[in-house]
């Protein structure tokens, strides 16, 4: 069974064939894997098909610190736990685990539907195409971030994420390992971004001694999903959409989406049938019509949204799991808030 792209819609496809007895090649366009750089966190829930193993975990994460325009909503935990990985580890576990393997710096031509193995050239007739954001022609936004060192007072069991209603979008502090990932994203450009995150730096007394050791960039794709067919492979992963819009969720949801489309794909099942029914793809189109919602606000409008929601709502949105019979209750006590996501997660 072939694979095109090692990224993580690539490994839960792997993944998927492999649990079910089938030789995988997966085609891998760069020399090492990972190549695109995120805030690498990974919710512990319960719609992963495998534990992650401590091996390739860099911090746990037990809070959420929220702020909203410079005001804490809250810092909480035990309502959503995490973790932050080494991605490029991660993935190399995932494929190890079912014997699969990886071809590096072997490109697939998406015109022609052949994939280069060193000297040779083989047609690639049928399986998962994960090739990520470049081959989605959906809405993207871009994201700045640095990978600073010495760092004071920053909670290394915490997700700090700072929304800026102005921009529609947030600023975040990530712990990863004993450094600290520090960026941006939103709706602006990239010269835009690198200058509110270099302000934000000098602004806060926690980084003003730290030293950069890494800038890294990358594009999100936040424009819902885009599901079909590259050459006969079933896309999956960013390249189809599998990025949570609000929060640019992209390792879960891509890993799953390749999980389930390879399952289909091997049961004789409709792969593009299977992963528009399933709850990620669900959960991606109720954030993309959070997000549409969000962008009709004003800033003050989406200020007192944000406010107005409590931490489990917060979490239950974030992660793509926002329950109607919570909204339900939420009538009594916040009717027209309760009443307006539910149409807009209804569609109406």
């Amino acid at each position: 069974m072939y694979v095109v792209g090692g990224g993580p819609g690539g490994s839960g496809a792997a993944y998927a064939a492999g649990r079910l007895g089938y030789r995988v090649v997966v085609f891998e366009a760069h020399e090492r894997l990972a190549v695109k750089p995120c805030g690498r966190g990974v919710p512990v829930v319960g719609d992963f098909p495998f534990n992650i193993p401590g091996e390739v975990v860099l911090n746990r994460i037990r809070y959420v610190d929220l702020h909203v325009d410079g005001v804490r909503a809250f810092k909480a935990r035990g309502w959503i736990e995490g973790v932050i990985v080494d991605k490029g580890a991660f993935l190399e576990h995932i494929f190890s685990s079912v014997g699969a393997e990886v071809l590096r710096r072997s490109k697939y031509n998406v015109r022609s539907g052949y994939a280069r193995i060193g000297g040779d050239v083989i047609e690639v007739r049928w399986g998962v195409f994960s090739g990520g954001f470049p081959y989605y022609d959906g809405e993207r936004i871009p994201v700045v971030q640095y990978i600073v060192d010495k760092a004071v007072d920053v909670d290394l069991e915490a997700i700090e994420i700072r929304f800026d209603t102005g921009l529609l979008g947030y600023y975040y502090v990530f712990p990863h390992g004993d450094q600290v990932e520090v960026g941006v994203g939103g709706f602006a450009d990239y010269e835009t971004l690198w200058g509110l995150l270099g302000r934000f730096l000098e602004s806060d007394y926690r980084f003003r001694g730290s030293r950069i050791v890494r800038r890294e960039v990358a594009m999100v794709s936040v424009g819902g999903l885009r599901l079909g067919y590259i050459n006969r492979l079933v896309k999956v992963g960013e390249a189809s959409g599998f990025v949570l819009p609000l929060t640019g969720e992209g390792i879960r949801p891509s890993f799953i989406s390749g999980y389930i489309a390879m399952k289909a794909l091997l049961e004789n099942r409709d792969p593009v049938g299977a992963l528009r029914s399933s709850w990620i793809g669900r959960a991606v189109r109720i954030q993309r019509r959070l997000l549409e919602w969000a962008k009709s606000l004003d800033p003050q409008g989406r200020r007192r949204l944000l406010l107005s929601l409590s931490p489990e709502e917060h979490a239950e949105i974030a992660l793509g799991a926002l329950r109607i019979p919570r909204l339900a209750r939420s009538v009594i006590s916040k009717p027209r808030l309760a009443l307006s996501l539910l149409a807009r997660i209804l569609g109406f």
